[in-house]
Protein backbone atom coordinates (compact mmCIF):
# COMPACT_ATOMS: atom_id res chain seq x y z
CA UNK A 1 0.00 0.00 0.00
CA UNK A 2 1.31 3.67 -0.68
CA UNK A 3 0.83 5.97 1.86
CA UNK A 4 -0.08 9.58 0.53
CA UNK A 5 1.73 12.47 2.42
CA UNK A 6 -0.29 15.56 3.53
CA UNK A 7 -0.05 17.44 0.77
CA UNK A 8 -1.42 14.58 -1.48
CA UNK A 9 -4.20 14.09 0.72
CA UNK A 10 -4.80 17.48 0.67
CA UNK A 11 -5.10 17.89 -3.11
CA UNK A 12 -6.78 14.83 -3.57
CA UNK A 13 -9.42 15.81 -0.90
CA UNK A 14 -10.09 19.27 -1.70
CA UNK A 15 -11.34 17.91 -5.27
CA UNK A 16 -13.48 15.71 -3.57
CA UNK A 17 -15.07 18.42 -1.06
CA UNK A 18 -15.67 21.36 -2.50
CA UNK A 19 -16.43 23.87 0.49
CA UNK A 20 -15.34 27.12 1.35
CA UNK A 21 -14.81 25.09 5.05
CA UNK A 22 -12.52 22.23 3.59
CA UNK A 23 -8.92 24.35 4.75
CA UNK A 24 -10.68 24.89 8.53
CA UNK A 25 -11.61 21.81 8.56
CA UNK A 26 -8.35 20.24 7.20
CA UNK A 27 -6.21 21.45 9.63
CA UNK A 28 -8.18 19.59 13.03
CA UNK A 29 -7.82 16.59 10.99
CA UNK A 30 -4.42 16.34 9.39
CA UNK A 31 -2.35 14.65 11.52
CA UNK A 32 -5.22 11.60 11.80
CA UNK A 33 -5.00 11.62 7.96
CA UNK A 34 -1.62 11.24 7.37
CA UNK A 35 -1.04 8.56 9.97
CA UNK A 36 -0.22 5.26 8.61
CA UNK A 37 -2.62 2.99 10.62
CA UNK A 38 -5.50 5.22 9.47
CA UNK A 39 -4.86 5.45 6.12
CA UNK A 40 -4.89 1.36 5.72
CA UNK A 41 -9.09 2.28 6.22
CA UNK A 42 -8.23 2.80 2.44
CA UNK A 43 -8.56 -0.93 1.72
CA UNK A 44 -11.28 -1.68 4.75
CA UNK A 45 -14.38 -1.91 2.86
CA UNK A 46 -17.75 -0.15 4.17
CA UNK A 47 -20.76 -0.75 2.44
CA UNK A 48 -20.30 0.72 -1.00
CA UNK A 49 -16.98 2.44 -0.63
CA UNK A 50 -14.18 2.18 1.81
CA UNK A 51 -14.15 3.16 5.85
CA UNK A 52 -11.63 6.05 4.68
CA UNK A 53 -14.23 7.41 2.33
CA UNK A 54 -16.56 7.02 4.45
CA UNK A 55 -15.05 8.48 7.85
CA UNK A 56 -14.15 11.71 5.89
CA UNK A 57 -17.65 12.12 4.59
CA UNK A 58 -18.81 11.68 8.12
CA UNK A 59 -15.76 13.77 9.12
CA UNK A 60 -16.90 16.57 7.03
CA UNK A 61 -20.40 16.77 7.48
CA UNK A 62 -20.46 16.72 11.44
CA UNK A 63 -18.27 19.43 11.24
CA UNK A 64 -20.25 21.53 8.67
CA UNK A 65 -23.45 20.73 10.70
CA UNK A 66 -21.73 21.42 14.06
CA UNK A 67 -20.74 25.18 12.19
CA UNK A 68 -24.55 26.09 11.36
CA UNK A 69 -25.96 25.26 15.21
CA UNK A 70 -22.59 26.00 17.28
CA UNK A 71 -21.87 22.78 18.38
CA UNK A 72 -18.08 21.91 18.66
CA UNK A 73 -16.77 21.90 15.37
CA UNK A 74 -13.25 20.30 16.35
CA UNK A 75 -14.95 17.70 18.36
CA UNK A 76 -17.32 16.80 15.48
CA UNK A 77 -14.28 16.87 13.12
CA UNK A 78 -12.38 14.27 15.16
CA UNK A 79 -14.66 11.86 16.15
CA UNK A 80 -16.76 11.86 12.43
CA UNK A 81 -13.13 10.68 11.35
CA UNK A 82 -12.80 8.34 14.01
CA UNK A 83 -16.17 6.68 14.84
CA UNK A 84 -15.15 3.45 12.49
CA UNK A 85 -12.03 3.12 13.32
CA UNK A 86 -11.36 -0.83 14.98
CA UNK A 87 -9.55 -2.55 14.22
CA UNK A 88 -10.29 -5.53 12.10
CA UNK A 89 -12.21 -5.39 8.76
CA UNK A 90 -15.74 -6.64 8.94
CA UNK A 91 -16.05 -7.60 5.20
CA UNK A 92 -13.46 -9.28 3.00
CA UNK A 93 -11.07 -7.21 0.71
CA UNK A 94 -8.67 -8.79 -1.62
CA UNK A 95 -6.36 -4.90 -0.93
CA UNK A 96 -6.30 -6.02 2.34
CA UNK A 97 -5.48 -9.49 2.17
CA UNK A 98 -2.88 -8.40 -0.24
CA UNK A 99 -1.52 -5.64 2.64
CA UNK A 100 -1.30 -7.63 6.01
CA UNK A 101 -4.09 -10.24 6.46
CA UNK A 102 -3.85 -9.54 10.40
CA UNK A 103 -6.71 -7.20 9.67
CA UNK A 104 -8.74 -10.08 8.50
CA UNK A 105 -8.24 -12.60 11.55
CA UNK A 106 -11.64 -11.83 12.85
CA UNK A 107 -13.64 -12.48 9.40
CA UNK A 108 -14.38 -16.39 9.81
CA UNK A 109 -15.00 -16.59 13.69
CA UNK A 110 -18.43 -17.70 14.61
CA UNK A 111 -19.60 -14.93 16.91
CA UNK A 112 -22.86 -14.59 18.81
CA UNK A 113 -25.53 -11.81 17.92
CA UNK A 114 -24.43 -9.37 20.35
CA UNK A 115 -20.36 -9.91 19.67
CA UNK A 116 -20.84 -9.02 15.65
CA UNK A 117 -19.50 -6.13 14.51
CA UNK A 118 -22.79 -3.82 14.50
CA UNK A 119 -22.53 -4.20 18.81
CA UNK A 120 -18.93 -4.18 19.17
CA UNK A 121 -17.13 -2.09 16.71
CA UNK A 122 -17.83 1.24 18.05
CA UNK A 123 -16.27 0.36 21.35
CA UNK A 124 -13.19 -1.16 19.43
CA UNK A 125 -13.37 2.34 17.31
CA UNK A 126 -12.94 4.11 21.03
CA UNK A 127 -10.47 1.50 22.27
CA UNK A 128 -8.20 1.98 19.38
CA UNK A 129 -8.36 5.68 19.21
CA UNK A 130 -7.18 5.86 22.26
CA UNK A 131 -4.14 3.43 21.70
CA UNK A 132 -3.37 5.62 18.43
CA UNK A 133 -4.57 8.92 18.70
CA UNK A 134 -4.31 9.55 22.47
CA UNK A 135 -3.32 13.03 22.44
CA UNK A 136 -7.05 13.52 21.30
CA UNK A 137 -8.53 12.07 24.21
CA UNK A 138 -11.20 14.21 25.24
CA UNK A 139 -14.67 13.04 26.87
CA UNK A 140 -17.17 13.96 24.61
CA UNK A 141 -14.81 12.72 21.47
CA UNK A 142 -14.95 9.35 23.18
CA UNK A 143 -18.55 9.25 23.59
CA UNK A 144 -19.26 10.41 20.37
CA UNK A 145 -17.24 7.24 18.93
CA UNK A 146 -18.68 4.79 21.65
CA UNK A 147 -22.40 5.54 21.24
CA UNK A 148 -22.17 6.09 17.77
CA UNK A 149 -24.60 3.28 17.17
CA UNK A 150 -27.49 4.13 18.91
CA UNK A 151 -30.01 2.43 19.07
CA UNK A 152 -28.53 -0.45 17.87
CA UNK A 153 -26.30 -0.16 21.20
CA UNK A 154 -29.01 1.34 23.40
CA UNK A 155 -27.33 4.18 25.12
CA UNK A 156 -27.66 7.25 23.59
CA UNK A 157 -24.90 10.00 23.27
CA UNK A 158 -24.49 12.37 26.06
CA UNK A 159 -23.27 15.27 24.61
CA UNK A 160 -24.98 17.51 21.12
CA UNK A 161 -21.77 16.40 18.96
CA UNK A 162 -22.49 12.89 19.36
CA UNK A 163 -25.79 13.16 18.12
CA UNK A 164 -24.73 14.81 15.19
CA UNK A 165 -22.02 11.88 14.76
CA UNK A 166 -24.63 8.97 15.30
CA UNK A 167 -26.95 11.50 12.68
CA UNK A 168 -24.48 11.67 10.19
CA UNK A 169 -23.40 8.32 10.38
CA UNK A 170 -26.80 6.17 9.46
CA UNK A 171 -27.58 9.59 6.95
CA UNK A 172 -24.54 7.64 4.89
CA UNK A 173 -24.92 4.33 5.67
CA UNK A 174 -28.94 4.60 4.92
CA UNK A 175 -28.30 6.32 1.66
CA UNK A 176 -25.46 3.42 0.64
CA UNK A 177 -27.90 0.63 1.82
CA UNK A 178 -30.30 2.63 -0.36
CA UNK A 179 -28.30 2.28 -3.51
CA UNK A 180 -26.72 -1.13 -3.32
CA UNK A 181 -30.51 -2.25 -2.53
CA UNK A 182 -31.43 -0.38 -6.00
CA UNK A 183 -28.96 -2.21 -7.21
CA UNK A 184 -29.70 -5.84 -6.42
CA UNK A 185 -33.61 -4.82 -7.64
CA UNK A 186 -32.08 -3.71 -11.12
CA UNK A 187 -29.87 -7.38 -11.49
CA UNK A 188 -33.20 -9.74 -10.38
CA UNK A 189 -36.34 -8.21 -11.42
CA UNK A 190 -38.18 -11.32 -9.70
CA UNK A 191 -36.93 -10.00 -6.29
Amino acid sequence: MEFLTKDEIKKELKIQIDDPLFDDWFIIVEDILVNKEFQVRKLFKHHTKSVWNHSIEVSFKSYKLANKIYADERVCAIAGLLHDFYPYAWQYSDELNNYDSKYLENLNKKLPLLKKHGFVHAREAKNNYLKYFSEYEDKRISNSILRHMFPLNIIPPRYLEGWIITFIDKFTSIRDTKYIISVLLSKNKNF
